[in-house]
């Protein structure tokens, strides 16, 4: 009994640190996004930079991209096609980022944060003087840092949403990355 006692506040204790580690990195990088959001200061090209940084170190962008294509065309694809096809998605992703936060741009306010399967799960509120919208991050440790794999507003996650638009241009081309490409471009 003393042995279930010791391996659960272990768990316990480790879960509560990791909890408050990824609490921590949350609260600096959603105040750092939130100073690019309020830099009036900046052109807007200036702040697309900061945006496109902000994104490839907080994002796992490359993990999601690939995510949303699946396996069959990533291994039909050229080294070539994938990599133009990160290129066009880190930068519809980073326009997406920037669209979401400038509809809100108030506020960022951590209210919780859970662990399942090593994935945490961190609920936050975003809102400005008008409106406010439920937040869900999903986030991984990647050793030194932890990485956004998974951003859900107001229960509607943003990998699912792009899976599933993805897949019916996909469907709809004959599983043609070069046309998945051309459509993400146009939007």
């Amino acid at each position: 009994m003393k042995i279930i006692i010791l391996l659960f506040s272990t768990f316990f204790y480790f879960s509560t640190v990791q909890a408050s580690e990824v609490s921590e990195w949350f609260e600096k990088e959603s105040n750092q996004f939130l100073e690019i959001i309020i830099n009036k200061d900046g052109t807007e090209s200036e702040n697309y930079e900061k945006y496109k940084i902000f994104i490839n170190k907080n994002f796992a962008v490359k993990s999601i991209a690939y995510g949303l294509i699946g396996e069959n065309i990533i291994n039909k694809s050229s080294e070539n096609e994938l990599s133009l096809y990160l290129e066009v998605f880190t930068d519809y992703l980073i326009k997406t980022i920037y669209k979401l936060a400038n509809s809100r741009s108030g506020s960022i306010e951590l209210k919780d944060v859970d662990v399942k399967d090593n994935i945490y799960i961190i609920k936050s509120i975003i809102s400005d003087k008008k409106a406010s919208a439920n937040l869900y991050w999903k986030v991984v440790e990647t050793g030194s840092s932890f990485k956004i794999i998974d951003v859900i507003v107001e229960n509607t996650s943003y990998f699912v949403t792009k899976k599933s638009e993805f897949n019916k241009i996909l469907r709809k081309n004959k599983g043609s990355l070069k046309a998945l490409i051309a459509e993400i471009k146009k939007i």
